[in-house]
């Protein structure tokens, strides 16, 4: 991955749509997993993050960081043009 630098934020994003729609376990724990293994740290404070928030709520924080961190909000708006 050429930009590790956001990989981050975008697991960060990933890990609290999920807590706040589907909460696949499988997700979940795959997402618990990368950032234990690869960044060295912990999901839980994103848990109490999401907890008692809905998707809706939490979108705006979530865009928020993927703006300042990385490319995709450009990359999305791109992509719905």
């Amino acid at each position: 991955m050429r930009n590790l630098k956001e990989l981050k934020p975008i697991l960060t994003a990933l890990y609290c749509i999920n807590q706040t729609g589907a909460n696949d376990s499988d997700i979940r724990l795959l997402l618990q997993y990368a950032f234990n293994k690869i960044l060295d740290g912990s999901a839980n404070l994103l848990a109490l993050v999401c907890a008692g928030r809905n998707k809706d709520e939490i979108m705006p924080d979530l865009e928020q960081l993927l703006k300042e961190e990385t490319k995709f909000i450009e990359y999305k708006n791109h992509k719905e043009n």
